[in-house]
């Protein structure tokens, strides 16, 4: 509330009556000035005219028209029978100060520049370009309210908040003992996944942990094999880390990794996503696997796998186990695993699983940059997993994933299959629409259809040097079926609209071709 009681006048108003400036221009450019440096605050009152004039021996007349100016300006408030108070809505100059202003009518030397990181300019890049998609269709974003976890996660979250002193001390960087458990329990089951608690270490979500390995594995300048195309923000890690990206093709069985080691014999690692290749949507196969795997293995080369939707596999078969768990030496894959997905992105909740003899490297790495993670967040997910409400959860989401990406599946033969078919394996929260006529601008189609509120990422947004696949990644795990086909009907509307020309008629045989 605005202070409307008299108070003392902190500021001294001083007069030069040589200046070329009249007085009650000083006397208003000195309160001006003291409300600028925060010596008069919003709701202060000023001191009555007749008095104040008297005691800095200027004219009523001279000190009215100070105060009127002021007035004008935003600065004082007059009310009447209640005297002259600072505004409680300042105009923006005095709330920040004037930066080419003035102190006592001397102008300010010219500030230094400042300097900054050399990565600034990428950061602010990064931050104009990579934002996350907003939560209409066809988003990749989080399940819908239907398809989160429901009221057991919210019962096993307020026994935790009421015994949350537990859980608010400095404790082991790691994360907490029982969830690391309960994720190598429930990853051995679920993805084939072989490790001790002790190799895992818990982050702030799946980039928390990317940002880690490039930091603690490579060198800037250091050459890694990344499928081309592949997540932009798990690339702007590796480029912000100083790492040189090469990209490696992808065909339908995944990263062709012969061609990696061609390109780069020198490389020091890969990043593959090879339960669901992001985006196209492939299972890289067993074969490449075991190029892969052996790459490593006798070229000491690092893998990380990124298993960001493992879970999410459709039609009734198993995935294959992942990566980590097919590496017999155990000692050449980092496994990053994430909650987004299955929980919610908002509660940043991932996890490393890490070779035995880097547990030491990447605690202390962990200690230094973060201390620790939240342990009351993972003992909601540990508890939520040991009494298994976890795999309830994604059985759950398998079969109502799996529903609604027929209804998407469905909708674009109805509506776009004059443009392009469907492309991408069984698995996850998005498929691949890859357009028959590969001339079409999938960019300005994301544009287009950004006015339309529907978000539809352009393919070759996510391709570094290889010429791209055109297309639209179109997500479906938040949306209601009614949702997907009105969405899908309005895609149509935009093709036909602005790419009729690009349509191809019935005879043309559809095949995907990467």
């Amino acid at each position: 509330m605005p202070r409307y009681s008299k108070q003392t006048f902190h500021l001294e108003i001083h007069l030069d009556r040589t200046s070329g400036e009249t007085l009650d221009k000083q006397i208003s450019s000195q309160i001006r000035e003291g409300i600028s440096k925060g010596i008069l605050k919003p709701g202060d009152h000023l001191p009555p005219v007749r008095s104040f004039a008297k005691y800095i021996g200027v004219a009523r007349a001279t000190l009215n028209e100070a105060y009127a100016t002021l007035t004008a300006e935003g600065y004082i408030d007059a009310t009447p029978g209640r005297g002259s108070f600072i505004s409680t809505q300042l105009p923006d100059k005095a709330l920040f100060g004037d930066r080419r202003g003035s102190d006592c009518g001397q102008p300010h030397a010219a500030a230094p520049e400042k300097s900054l990181n050399r990565n600034a300019d990428f950061c602010r890049k990064a931050n104009s370009i990579l934002q996350p998609q907003a939560n209409v269709p066809l988003a990749v974003v989080t399940p819908s309210r239907q398809l989160s976890p429901g009221k057991d996660f919210m019962a096993i979250a307020a026994r935790v908040f009421k015994n949350l002193n537990h859980y608010l001390r400095y404790t082991d960087p790691q994360g907490l003992p029982e969830l690391r458990e309960q994720i190598c329990e429930v990853g051995q089951r679920l993805r084939g996944i072989k490790a001790d608690p002790s190799q895992v270490i818990i982050t702030s979500g799946s980039q928390h942990g990317f940002s880690m390995v490039t930091r603690l594995l490579f060198n800037p300048g250091d050459k890694v094999l990344f499928e081309d195309p592949s997540y932009p923000l798990l690339r702007a890690v590796a480029k912000f880390n100083g790492l040189e990206i090469i990209g490696v093709p992808v065909d339908t069985d995944g990263m062709v990794v012969e061609q990696g080691i061609e390109l780069a014999p020198d490389a020091k690692g890969a990043f593959v996503t090879p339960s669901h290749q992001c985006p196209l949507g492939m299972l890289m196969s067993i074969e490449r696997r075991h190029q892969l795997l052996n790459w490593a293995e006798t070229q000491g080369k690092w893998i990380i796998e990124d298993d960001y939707d493992s879970e999410l596999k459709y039609g009734g078969d198993l995935p294959y186990p992942c990566l980590q768990g097919m590496d017999s030496s155990g000692s050449n894959v980092i496994y990053t695993g994430t909650f987004s997905k299955m929980i919610f992105p908002g509660y940043r909740l991932g996890y490393l699983i890490v070779p035995p003899d880097l547990v030491e490297v990447f605690s202390g790495f962990r200690l230094i940059t973060e201390r620790q993670g939240n342990e009351a967040l993972q003992a909601i997910v540990a508890e939520y997993m040991r009494e298994g409400f976890y795999e309830i959860h994604v059985r759950r989401m398998r079969k109502g994933f799996e529903e609604r990406r027929a209804i998407l599946a469905e909708a674009c033969v109805n509506d776009l299959s004059e443009w392009g078919e469907i492309v991408s394996g069984n698995q996850g929260m998005h498929v691949l629409f890859r357009f028959h006529n590969q001339e079409i601008d999938d960019m300005a189609i994301e544009r287009l259809c950004l006015r339309e509120n529907i978000e539809a990422r352009a393919c070759s947004f996510h391709y570094a040097g290889t010429a791209p696949v055109k297309g639209l990644i179109l997500g479906f795990g938040f949306f209601e079926p009614d949702q997907i086909v009105a969405t899908i009907r309005r895609v149509a509307f935009i093709l036909r609209n602005h790419f009729a020309g690009y349509a191809i008629g019935p005879g043309r045989p559809l095949r995907a071709r990467f």
